[in-house]
Formats: structure tokens, C-alpha cells, sequence
């Protein structure tokens, strides 16, 4: 993982004020030590209201703790330079040169490393300052010489402004400290108010951060409009492949098989293969959300004074517009920027220009096509079916209920129409992640339900028959109800052990998985179905992964991890020999927050970087025997305020990542995709010569 990068900053703008008067708000600039034991130091700001926090230099001697404080009332925009000095008879604290605390007695040391600025979960309530820490560094010595330094020099932190957008990581580095030794810290502050309208606007008329700079940032509409002469010049000279068929299948594996007309899955040497509509084997490299030429959005209402311009509700800008994203019923206005750099940049037909322009992309960038979320007709992509509109029992249709299936059936056939007899459709999937999961919570409300209800009923017919071999009174017993036949078991609204909740929660989440395979095999016969894109991280859940295995045909699912895959994905693989596909992907570039967006737990530094991290992601994945192939997301950033929901003055709603190979701009991440385009051509190649040692 790329090294983690020092805070410089405060708490989160995304949660209301009257947060920190309920829980701590806490920064350490330095801290080696342990709690419990009582040894080590820290050197931490702790309070909500900069006029009351108190400056603290913690010691911890291992019989207990030492607390000097400085107490004289910090202020916004005033410089402060605070050392404090642990010997093995005093600790001092200083501020600006003078003695602000002392205590005799010395410290035991604590581990053989230093974090500076750690905003810990438990202790990250708002507060009303913003810190600016610089020169920040922890020195040991030893007998009078120095015989170690750690630290952070300054300017290299964003502006204060720009860590309102999102909080930094801690820095952790190696530092031993002996019993003995002399440790000093030193750092230099100024605090600035969390006060959003202090600084508004925020974001320009291009959707960029107004305080930013940076090598590329958009100044003008003739930039934009320039861009498209230089991009197509560019993408001249990136033609695609030839060594691929029109859906991503390799023409020079130097073996094919079955030409179905649609995709589907075989077993050579090993090796799990998608087989194109052409036969060719294929490991298929994806793109989420193409074009997203109006999604995502964010939201204005309440926050209108964050931006510099906002487009008017007429004319073309009418469709960069919208309200209630997410379907939250707040009706929250909410805009697409990047929808209006493209009006600029494309002028008219700008809708179709922009999804033309990511098709040229895509293709030459090497990738196979899009996937989840959306994708121009002329790509393959991975449709992800919805059951919007289908009556739940709790977060889920009722399976058992013969009118609700056909009502499922319904909808799921109105969704598919015609595209069953589309080559470019790689597989279908209903839902995605955790909304997919039935949880035990839901198995508790259907038993709370009505005895005529055919989903409470199985359930209750179910875990009689597995686990109370159809005795009512033991399973009465267990449940400590009064029951003496099946009617008045369903009727009961009991509350069962965890194990039965468990046992019925299976049955559930099984019939539920068989639905959707049954149903939309059904429907469409010649097309894969990919399952829910489960989750391989959630350790409480690898059951599902049994259950949802026995109906797909391919396994899917979504990982945000450093590196390809983990432990349990592996196990899981090897355990049920399907093939599987990862739907999301991604490193998405943090810039060192240079530029405002927020810092995903696992990123990248630079485009370049991200690159890299996506080339030893394919390598990987190549290699994996089980894995036919992935899709990056997504196609284009998110907004810098956020994608939502939201409603208020908040300065962030929802994830605001650097995700996209595109900018807000609509330009082209060339250090991002130059090494993508390499890893997508060689990608098959790789995972055949892994076939061939098999």
C-alpha cells in the first residue's frame, strides 16, 4: 500500500456542530505509547471549541500518568511554536519560547514507532478549528548525542482550505526510544475556523476547487473546446488492437472454443475462460459507468453559495439538472458540472458526442468493453437488474409467494426484453453487495408477520422439519412459545436462538438466490448470469458465497483491496471451482489531497501511480485460475461536494473520489490510462502462459 501521508487537518464538515458536544474530538500531533501500560508519550489537542482546548503533553512513567497543559486559550490565525521535552528527570512543555508546564520524573518508553496526527475514530467529532501543523518532528538522544530524528517537513501539506474537504491519514515511522533517552517534539501551529462560509465558493464554474493549482486545471471554455482537436490526435495514434474480436476474445491464443453467438464460461489447463460470442477466449477488462454524461450529480439545495456558477434551468444546461438522486423523497435539487463542460466542449449533440468520444475511448485504451452501470449499445457491458417496484417482505420479495414471483418474473422479463438475443450482454446480475445479503434482522420481522404470510410459513416449516425433526413441542419449547400445531406456530411472533434465526436466514438467502437463477434463465437461456457481486470481506457472510455459488454461473463480486484478492477470495475460489468476476475495482488518485477530493482506503498518489497499481491488479488477477476478469470503476470522477444524498449546508454529501480515468473536465488521465491500455493488450497473453505451466 502507498505510504500514508501525514494530517494536517480537523474533523470531518459533513456532520453537524452539535456532534462534539457528545463525543471526543481529539488530534495527537505525536504519540508513542500505551494506554493501559502507562508508558510512552503523546503530545494531542483535545476539545470541540479551540477557545477552551487545552494543549497536552502526556507521560507515562509505567506506574502512571503525567499531564502537562497549556491552558492560556488558543486563537484562530496566530503562529505557535510548542516543544516539549521528556529527559529522564522532567518533561517540559513550551509554547512560543516560554514555559507553559513541567513535572518531574522520567518515561518508560512504549513500541518502536512514532504517528503523527492521528484523528482516531473514536475521538473524531467536528470540531471548530481547523489545525495547521508544520515542521512537525520527534528527536531522540542519547548520552547527549542524536541518535534519531523523525518527522515531516513543512509545505508540504495542501492549503488549510482544501482539508475541509476531507482529513489526512496518520504518518506512522520507525522510532526506538531507550529507557534513558532524552525525546523531544516540536511543531509549529495555526489554527484556522471550520467555518464553510468563511471560505465560499468552493468550486468554479468547471467543477474544479476554486483554491486549487495544479499542472492542467482548467481556465477557460476555449481550453475545453481545444481539447477535443488535441484528444483526437492523441487517440489517433492508440488504434485498437487487432489481435482482439469485437468483444474482447483473443484471436491469438492459438486455440478457440465453441462459437455460441453469446458468451459463455469453459475449463482448458486449469484456467477458468470467458469464451466470446466468436469463441475466442476471453479475460474481459471492463469499464463501470460509461459515459456518465450526466451522472453523478450533487446536491445545491441549502449549499447554493459553495459554487461560483450554477447553470440556468433552461435551454441545453436543463439536463445537467435534477432532483432526489437517490430516490430519498428530500426532492434536493442537484447539478452535473461535468454535464456542462461537455455542452461546452461538444456544443450541439453534445450527448451523443460525449458517448461517441467514450467509445473511441474505451476501444483504445485496450479494455473489452464496459460493465456494470451503464455502457454505449456498440459496447459489451453487465447490466445489473433491479427489483424496484416488486412488493418486499422486509428487504427482499417473498419467494414463496406465487404472485409475488410472477410479479418478480415481470419485472425482471420488462428489464431484459429484446436483449436477450444481444451478443454484447456479458452475463445478468440482480442487485449488487449488501443490498443482495439477507440479513438475520430481516428474518426476525418476517416472524413477526401474519400466519397467512407464505414467507413466514416456509421459514417456520423449514426449521421445524431441519432442525426439530417435525416435532412442534421441541421446537415450541425452544422458542418459549405456547404451540401446539403448525397454525398456531405461524401465527406466534417469537423470538428464536440465533442459531435457528441462522438456520432460516440460509434457507431464505438459498430460495432467493435460486429465484433469481431460475427466473431469469427462464426468461433468457442464451446469457450467463453473474449472481449479486457479493462481498469476499464480509467474514459473517461466506455462506452466502456457498449459497449464491450453487445458482450462477459465474461468481461475482466487488473488492476494493491493495492488491488483487485476499485470503478468503482465494479460499472461497479454490473451495467451490467456478469462475469469477470482480466487478469493482479501483485505486482511486488522492493527489495528495492537492486538489480536494477524498482519500479512498485504498488509492493512489498520482495518475502514474494508479496506473501502476492497475497493471499489477491485471497481472494478478491474470494469474488467478478462478478469475475471468474485472472492470475498473469507474469511467469519470466524482464531485468534488459529493455525489450524495444530501440536504443542507455541508460542504461534502456522499463519496467524492477521484475515481474516473476522466476528470470533471472531460479530460483524459494520459498518465492513468498510457500504462492501462499496456496491461489490458498483454493481459490475455499473461494468463496464457500462466495455462500453459499448469
Amino acid at each position: 500500500m502507498k505510504l500514508r501521508h501525514l494530517l494536517l487537518a480537523l474533523l470531518p464538515l459533513s456532520m453537524p456542530l452539535s456532534r462534539a458536544d457528545a463525543a471526543e474530538c481529539r488530534l495527537y500531533l505525536a504519540e508513542q505509547y500505551d494506554w493501559g501500560a502507562k508508558t510512552g508519550f503523546y503530545l494531542d489537542l483535545e476539545g470541540a471549541k479551540l477557545a477552551g482546548v487545552p494543549l497536552t503533553l502526556a507521560v507515562g512513567d509505567g506506574e502512571e500518568w503525567r499531564l502537562l497543559q497549556y491552558r492560556s486559550g488558543l486563537t484562530s490565525d496566530t503562529p505557535y511554536r510548542v516543544r516539549g521535552v521528556i529527559t529522564p528527570v522532567r518533561a517540559q512543555l513550551f509554547v512560543n519560547g516560554e514555559l507553559a508546564a513541567e513535572s518531574a520524573g522520567g518515561m518508560q518508553p512504549s513500541g518502536a514507532t512514532v504517528t503523527f496526527s492521528d484523528q482516531p475514530e473514536w475521538a473524531n467529532a467536528l470540531g471548530d478549528w481547523i489545525a495547521d501543523v508544520s515542521d512537525l518532528q520527534v528527536t531522540v538522544a542519547r548520552k547527549g548525542e542524536v541518535v534519531a530524528r523523525q518527522g515531516v517537513r513543512s509545505g508540504t501539506q495542501p492549503p488549510a482550505v482544501l482539508r475541509l474537504f476531507e482529513a489526512y491519514t496518520p504518518l506512522t515511522m520507525p522510532l526506538q526510544v531507550q529507557t534513558g533517552d532524552t525525546v523531544t517534539i516540536e511543531a509549529s501551529l495555526t489554527f484556522h475556523r471550520a467555518d464553510t462560509a468563511a471560505w465560499a465558493p468552493f468550486i468554479d464554474r468547471f467543477g474544479q476547487s476554486r483554491q486549487a493549482q495544479w499542472r492542467g486545471k482548467v481556465r477557460s471554455q476555449e481550453e475545453l473546446r481545444g481539447d477535443v482537436a488535441a484528444e483526437a490526435a492523441r487517440l489517433a495514434k492508440l488504434p485498437p488492437s487487432l489481435d482482439f474480436d469485437q468483444y474482447g476474445g483473443y484471436r491469438r491464443a492459438g486455440w478457440k472454443g465453441q462459437a455460441s453467438g453469446f458468451f459463455r464460461v469453459m475449463k482448458r489447463q486449469g484456467m477458468w475462460w470467458l469464451i466470446s460470442p466468436e469463441g475466442n477466449p476471453t479475460f474481459y477488462l471492463g469499464v463501470c459507468s460509461v459515459p456518465s454524461s450526466i451522472w453523478t450529480t450533487t446536491p445545491t439545495t441549502g449549499r447554493e453559495s459553495l459554487f461560483e456558477w450554477l447553470p440556468p434551468h433552461e435551454g441545453q444546461s436543463a439536463r445537467a439538472w435534477g432532483r432526489d438522486a437517490w430516490g430519498t423523497g428530500e426532492n434536493t435539487e442537484c447539478v452535473s458540472l461535468h454535464a456542462c463542460n461537455l455542452i461546452r466542449k461538444y456544443g450541439e449533440n453534445w450527448l451523443g458526442r460525449a458517448e461517441t468520444q467514450s467509445v473511441a475511448r474505451v476501444r483504445a485504451w485496450g479494455f473489452s468493453g464496459g460493465a456494470k452501470w451503464g455502457a454505449p449499445a456498440v459496447l459489451v457491458s453487465t447490466p445489473v437488474l433491479q427489483r424496484g417496484g416488486v412488493p418486499n417482505l422486509v428487504e427482499h420479495p417473498d419467494v414463496f409467494d406465487a404472485a409475488v414471483q410472477e410479479a418478480y418474473r415481470a419485472k425482471l422479463a420488462e428489464q431484459i426484453g429484446a436483449e436477450r438475443n444481444n451478443p454484447r450482454v456479458l452475463g445478468w446480475s440482480v442487485g449488487s453487495e449488501k443490498d443482495e445479503l439477507v440479513q438475520p434482522e430481516e428474518v426476525m420481522g418476517i416472524l413477526k408477520m401474519g400466519a397467512t404470510v407464505p414467507g413466514k410459513r416456509a421459514l417456520v416449516d423449514h426449521i421445524l422439519q431441519a432442525t426439530y425433526h417435525g416435532s412442534i413441542p421441541a421446537l415450541a419449547s425452544a422458542w418459549n412459545i405456547t404451540a401446539a400445531t403448525k397454525n398456531a406456530l405461524y401465527a406466534a411472533t417469537p423470538t428464536p436462538p440465533a442459531g435457528d434465526v441462522e438456520t432460516m436466514r440460509r434457507f431464505y438467502a438459498d430460495r432467493y438466490y435460486a429465484c433469481n437463477y431460475e427466473t431469469i434463465k427462464s426468461i433468457d437461456p442464451n446469457h450467463l448470469y453473474l449472481g449479486a457481486y457479493l462481498c469476499p470481506v464480509c467474514p459473517d457472510r461466506e455462506e452466502d458465497w456457498r449459497l449464491a455459488a450453487k445458482h450462477a454461473d459465474v461468481v461475482s463480486y466487488d473488492l476494493y483491496t491493495p492488491e488483487y484478492g485476499n485470503e478468503r477470495l482465494r479460499r472461497l475460489e479454490k473451495e467451490l471451482d467456478k469462475p469469477t468476476f470482480c466487478g469493482e475495482f479501483s485505486y482511486p488518485t488522492w493527489y495528495d489531497g492537492q486538489r480536494g477530493f477524498g482519500r479512498f482506503h485504498v488509492n493512489a498518489g498520482s495518475d502514474a501511480d494508479a496506473g501502476a497499481k492497475y497493471t499489477a491488479w491485471v497481472k494478478a488477477a491474470a494469474a488467478d485460475p478462478y478469475c475471468v476478469g474485472g472492470a475498473w470503476f469507474e469511467y469519470r470522477d466524482e464531485p468534488l461536494t459529493g455525489r450524495g444524498p444530501g440536504f443542507g449546508p455541508d460542504l461534502v454529501y456522499g463519496e467524492h473520489y477521484a475515481f474516473g480515468l476522466i476528470m470533471e473536465t472531460d479530460r483524459p488521465k494520459w498518465d492513468q490510462v498510457t500504462s492501462i491500455r499496456e496491461a489490458n493488450l498483454h493481459a490475455a497473453e499473461w494468463r496464457l502462459k500462466v495455462g500453459r505451466k499448469q
